[in-house]
C-alpha cells in the first residue's frame, strides 16, 4: 500500500474508530476475510462491434491490516484503462466492508478520498499537457456506504437466494457521492468456466449507473468468478483464472 494512503488511514482511524454495524441495517455480509495477503487474477476481454479481444488482466490484492487497533481490508486493483494502467486502492472496515478511504492513480488523474458517515473529503488532481490542476472534493454521503471499487466483493458476500433484491449504497465520485444500486438475483445454475471448470453459481444483476453489470458468483465460495459491464458502445468481461483455494470452497 502507498505510504501516503497508509498515513491517511492511520490518521482517520485515530480520529474515528470504525463500527461493526452493517452498512445496510439487517444485511450481514458472508465475508471470507483473508488472514494474509491474497492475490486474485482475472482475464479481461472486451467486446466491441461484435468482436472479442483480450486486453490483459485485472489483478486484485487483498491485505488485512490493523489500523490503530481496528481491522481493515486493503484492496488494490490493477487493470488497463485510459491509455495506460489504473491502480485503485480501497480501504474498508474488515467486518462490514464499510468504505474508509479510496485512492486512484490513472494516466489522466489522481483521486484521494476519506470517508466518514457524513461526507467524502479529498481531492482530484487532473494531469494535463500543461501541468496539473487540483479540485477539492466535499460530497455529502448521508450515512455509511460501500466503495464502488469493491462492488464484486460486496455482491459476493451478500446472502444470495432465489428472489433476492436489495438496494445498496455505493460511493461514485462522478455521480455526486452516494448512489443506490439495486442488486437482483436472476437465477442459480451450473456453468463451465475456462480455468475453474464446472461451478454452481448465482447469476446476479447489478444496476451500476451507465454500466449495468452481470456477476456470476460461486454459490459455495461466495466469490465472483465472472463480472461483465455493459457500456453504450463496448462491454468488458473479467473471468477469474486464479484457482479457488480449499478454504474458499469448504
Amino acid at each position: 500500500m502507498h505510504a501516503r494512503l497508509f498515513l491517511i488511514v492511520m490518521t482517520h482511524f485515530a480520529a474515528q474508530q470504525p463500527t461493526q454495524t452493517p452498512v445496510v441495517p439487517g444485511l450481514d455480509l458472508l465475508l471470507l476475510r483473508p488472514d494474509r495477503p491474497d492475490t486474485i487474477v482475472f482475464q479481461r476481454s472486451v467486446t466491441r462491434d461484435g468482436h472479442d479481444s483480450s486486453t490483459g488482466t485485472r489483478t486484485v490484492v487483498m491485505t488485512p491490516l490493523a489500523a490503530n487497533g481496528s481491522p481493515v481490508l486493503v484492496v488494490e486493483q490493477r487493470f488497463p484503462g485510459r491509455g495506460g494502467e489504473i491502480v485503485d486502492t480501497a480501504v474498508a472496515d474488515l467486518g462490514t466492508l464499510r468504505a474508509v478511504t479510496h485512492q486512484s492513480h490513472q494516466p489522466t488523474r489522481t483521486m484521494r478520498f476519506v470517508f466518514d458517515t457524513g461526507a467524502a473529503d479529498g481531492s482530484v488532481v487532473l494531469h494535463g499537457a500543461t501541468g496539473d490542476s487540483t479540485v477539492t472534493v466535499h460530497q455529502s454521503l448521508g450515512g455509511p456506504l460501500f466503495d464502488s471499487n469493491v462492488i464484486d466483493l460486496v455482491v459476493g458476500g451478500l446472502p444470495l437466494r432465489e428472489g433476492f433484491s436489495e438496494e445498496l449504497p455505493f460511493f461514485f465520485y462522478e455521480r455526486g457521492g452516494r448512489v443506490l444500486m439495486r442488486v437482483t438475483v436472476r437465477e442459480r445454475t451450473s456453468m463451465v468456466f475456462a480455468k475453474l471448470g464446472q461451478r454452481d453459481v448465482w447469476i446476479v444483476s447489478v444496476a451500476v449507473p451507465g454500466a449495468p453489470a452481470t456477476m456470476w458468483v460461486d454459490a459455495k465460495a461466495h466469490v465472483p468468478l465472472r463480472v461483465r459491464y455493459e457500456l453504450p458502445t463496448v462491454s468488458f468481461t473479467d473471468e477469474r483464472i486464479t484457482p479457488l483455494s480449499r478454504r474458499r470452497v469448504d
